[in-house]
């Protein structure tokens, strides 16, 4: 495949497009009204229903709201400054570039130092996802070079990563024709009015754009499309992420953040770093949800339910549900009205195999409640069932000494083909007590 040079270096939101993000956008909406009934927005309904099948159907939040974020291309830069960040504060992001990014965008702010099957495994074992971000990042005018930079570039990068989905498109900032008058999707009946809206929707299930407001989060993918992001590749708006996202609470919805790695000095990777962490903290505590963009497109704030692969119940309520918690050596006790795991002297690896099915190419959110009254250390493996080899992720874990259980939260992409059956595995390595309540693997 042949890559791209980028073009010039936007910013995509200026400081007043900003100021309108979480704001009602009454106005506009009246302004385009007739536009909108003169050009229903017209989705791929079987791109659509693949898409809410994948994640088990709308992605409950229990009245929390959510944040996703997204890199758009620069990968040398993400993979120097920015993945270390993702992964410290397990926060999961979508990818935005093109089919020939990697060849044509070189030198350090280029993305060249990567490649495809590296991309690939790093979006498998952290939960990333990819956003089709126009081939070459040019404009495109005719049907011929829209579909090269919309569909071809699509094909490519799935052809490139055959174990990702390629659901989502991201609009590229371009100047010219700006995609033949599309202008990166400003109301959604530009998806219908503009040959690129057009083609854009009806090769991918969703796609971001430049509608003002915060995400609604009403459990229908198709009422996101075209949401707009707030940009924190500069330490102002970073700092005010928290803000950000307590207005949208108010209102049920989320927050889309969005970079590009080659803008930020050290003074925006503190403020981006503090961001994250304030994220982790809120969703430690509860009050947050951490989701994949397109998790993101499909969540319902007014409700609870999430699809989680492991169990349709919770804490071992219907005893073992499928772990090897008798053949393990493990013990279940109950806890002011709570059943939980407790290893023992003898205990060997807890596990759980399910099948992928359906969900495969789905991000999802490991969530294992875990403490030790004494301290002590485990390893957390997700893997193929039967070929490890194909898929495994490893993560070690201390547990301090507590009377309390605290998450352990790792994001993962389910492998879209190769793999049947997932394994999810727990191993005391050191150390004394270990208890568990039942883990989730919840869409994400």
């Amino acid at each position: 495949m042949q890559a791209s040079a980028t073009t010039s270096r936007r910013t995509l939101l200026k400081s007043s497009a900003l100021a309108v993000v979480l704001a009602a956008a009454g106005g506009q909406f009246h302004a385009a009204k007739a536009r909108a009934q003169a050009y229903p927005f017209v989705p791929n309904q079987a791109l659509v229903d693949a898409f809410l099948a994948r994640r088990g159907g709308p992605i409950g939040t229990g009245g929390k709201p959510a944040v996703s974020f997204r890199c758009d291309h620069h990968l040398n830069k993400f993979q120097s400054l920015l993945l270390p960040l993702h992964r410290k504060y397990d926060i999961p992001v979508t990818l935005a570039f093109g089919s020939k990014s990697l060849q044509r965008e070189v030198g350090a702010d280029g993305s060249h130092l990567l490649t495809f099957p590296g991309i690939q495994k790093l979006a498998l074992e952290n939960g990333f996802e990819i956003g089709n971000h126009g081939a070459t990042h040019r404009d495109a005018a005719t049907s011929t070079e829209l579909r090269a930079e919309i569909v071809h570039s699509k094909w490519d990068l799935e052809e490139a990563m055959p174990k990702l989905p390629v659901e989502m498109f991201v609009p590229p900032g371009v100047g010219g024709t700006r995609y033949g008058g599309f202008d990166g999707g400003r109301i959604q009946s530009d998806y219908q009015r503009y040959l690129a809206g057009r083609v854009i929707i009806a090769n991918h299930a969703v796609s971001t754009g430049y509608i003002p407001g915060a995400w609604p989060m009403n459990g229908d993918p198709m009422s996101a499309v075209g949401a707009v992001h707030i940009n924190i590749e500069n330490a102002p708006y970073a700092n005010r992420g928290p803000d950000f996202v307590r207005a949208a609470a108010q209102s049920g919805r989320g927050v889309n953040f969005m970079y590009h790695p080659n803008l930020i000095d050290p003074i925006d990777l503190h403020a981006i770093e503090g961001f994250f962490a304030w994220c982790a903290a809120e969703r430690r505590v509860g009050r947050l949800e951490v989701l994949s963009s397109t998790g993101m497109m499909a969540a319902k704030f007014g409700s609870a339910q999430r699809h989680n692969m492991l169990s349709s119940t919770a804490s071992f309520s219907g005893g073992w549900n499928g772990w090897n918690g008798s053949t393990a050596n493990w013990a279940l006790l109950t806890e002011g009205g709570t059943r939980y795991a407790r290893r023992g002297s003898g205990s060997t690896s807890l596990s759980k195999d399910v099948n992928v099915g359906s969900y495969a190419g789905s991000t999802r959110q490991l969530r294992i409640p875990l403490r030790s009254t004494t301290g002590a250390s485990v390893r957390i493996e997700i893997l193929d069932a039967a070929s490890p080899s194909r898929l495994l992720i490893t993560r070690d874990a201390t547990l301090p000494k507590s009377a309390n259980f605290a998450d352990i939260n790792h994001y993962l992409t389910l492998p879209l083909r190769d793999t049947a059956r997932l394994r999810v595995r727990i191993t005391p390595r050191s150390g004394g007590e270990i208890h568990l309540h039942e883990p989730k693997l919840l869409a994400a």
